[in-house]
């Protein structure tokens, strides 16, 4: 075998083992406007699942609604499903598509002036069973290896306490 090869053999090997079912949500407290500023990275070929799945155009203005459903925030019920899951309001911002991805971008809205406790999910479980959802809290001090302090979901864990200030 050559290095050409050895190094093609590698590299393909690590692409299998790498999750490619996933998203990078980041998150960060706006103390000034009393929300959450969120900009969520999918990929654009789950966007396009996502919007034939639910019978929409991929540009049209259905992925508010649809990202309502789907994660929470400060989730008023543990009930995955029908009309009595909530959470805090979002306000949608906007969409950017960039290379193979798609950002979506919205706001939570924190009323009482207090950032959310806990998050919830269950975005594209129903595609892949194996989907994470990583959530990056911007704005927080870095731990101790420099890395910003971040949550794992999976459709095992799809709620997890939600630190967005330091104490």
């Amino acid at each position: 075998m050559t290095s050409a090869m050895f190094v093609s053999t590698t590299m393909f090997a690590a692409l299998l083992m790498h999750p490619i079912h996933e998203t990078v949500c980041e998150v960060e407290w706006n103390a000034k406007t009393n929300r959450v500023e969120v900009a969520l990275r999918l990929d654009a070929l789950d966007e396009q699942w996502i919007a034939t799945t639910i019978g929409a155009e991929v540009n049209g203005q259905w992925q508010p609604k649809y990202l309502r459903s789907q994660l929470v925030f400060d989730p008023t019920s543990d009930k995955m499903g029908g009309s009595k899951w909530k959470g805090r309001p979002l306000d949608w911002v906007g969409r950017k598509f960039e290379g193979g991805h798609v950002w979506w971008f919205f706001e939570v809205v924190c009323e009482d002036g207090r950032p959310p406790t806990v998050v919830q999910t269950r975005l594209l479980f129903d595609r892949h069973q194996d989907y994470q959802h990583r959530l990056v809290v911007l704005g927080r001090a870095k731990s101790d290896d420099g890395k910003r302090p971040s949550i794992l979901l999976t459709r095992q864990k799809p709620t997890s306490s939600l630190k967005l200030v330091d104490e």
